[in-house]
């Protein structure tokens, strides 16, 4: 059928072949079925792999700064640090050559809008992300200071950093784990995959909350549940206004670098 359609001076080969070939190409049973992308239990997988390499990660290099006993490293007490470092480094780079090559498939690069930034302006872009995030940092601050005083958003994070020598790789790693990294996963899972596949079931407000209490809930911090929330919220909503997860991506990285370099400056 298809040489009928496009050559059609060989309509008389189309004639020559058998009924049983007619019938298989024209059989529904043989007809592709439209891939259901993103759905919402590949994506919870995408997410238990990406926490379970950490994990595994994570204690190989443990196990490896065990065996080191007496260096320098051991004896500063920086071998735990060292190891959630090149951990979630390792486990960010194994789980985004997975994802690039699971998104090269079925045009999905451009189905979670990683082809483009948007429709919007690009001024009027840069103007709501702005907006977007001055709200969602207004609120941390709020519940930051009147809400759980005296508890520090991400404490066990910054006492980690603290703890790993400063050289140029490790300042290097940190830099690619934290501002690079994460956000480039966190981004693909939350709002490419999660906040698509709860949209096909709910409203788009409701897909952006539930992507985003999942956002805070993986970060295992009970207390900052609202605040990671807030700004999830607002990324998700960007998203949503935009199409572009390039926009996103781009924004988060900025979010995550000004956070880093305030934690490292405290610090």
């Amino acid at each position: 059928m298809r040489a009928f359609i496009y050559f059609g001076g060989m309509m008389e080969v189309s004639e020559h072949k058998s009924h049983d070939d007619k019938q298989d190409i024209s059989d529904p049973s043989l007809a592709q079925k439209p891939s259901i992308f993103p759905g919402i239990l590949p994506t919870i997988g995408w997410i238990i792999l990406y926490f379970v390499l950490q994990l595994v990660c994570t204690t190989v290099f443990i196990a490896l700064g065990a065996v080191t006993e007496g260096t320098q490293i051991a004896d500063s007490g920086a071998n735990r640090g060292l190891a959630v470092l090149w951990g979630i480094v390792s486990s960010a780079i194994i789980q985004l050559l997975l994802m690039f090559l699971y998104l090269r498939k079925d045009s999905r690069f451009k189905k979670i809008g990683l082809d483009t930034f948007g429709t919007m302006p690009l001024a009027r872009t840069f103007g709501l992300a702005f907006f977007l995030v001055v709200g969602a940092m207004l609120f941390n601050f709020l519940y930051a200071h009147y809400v759980i005083p005296g508890i520090g958003m991400q404490e066990e994070m910054a006492k980690m950093l603290a703890s790993i020598p400063r050289t140029p790789v490790n300042i290097i790693a940190g830099f690619f784990a934290f501002a690079i990294a994460a956000p480039l996963v966190e981004e693909l899972l939350f709002r490419g995959f999660l906040q698509n596949a709860f949209a096909r079931f709910v409203p788009i407000w409701a897909a952006i909350l539930l992507s985003s209490f999942a956002f805070a809930l993986v970060h295992l911090q009970p207390y900052a549940i609202p605040g990671l929330m807030s700004l999830s919220i607002a990324f998700g909503y960007l998203y949503h206004r935009t199409g572009s997860l390039r926009a996103n991506i781009l924004l988060h990285i900025l979010n995550n670098t000004a956070a880093l370099l305030l934690t490292q400056a405290v610090v």
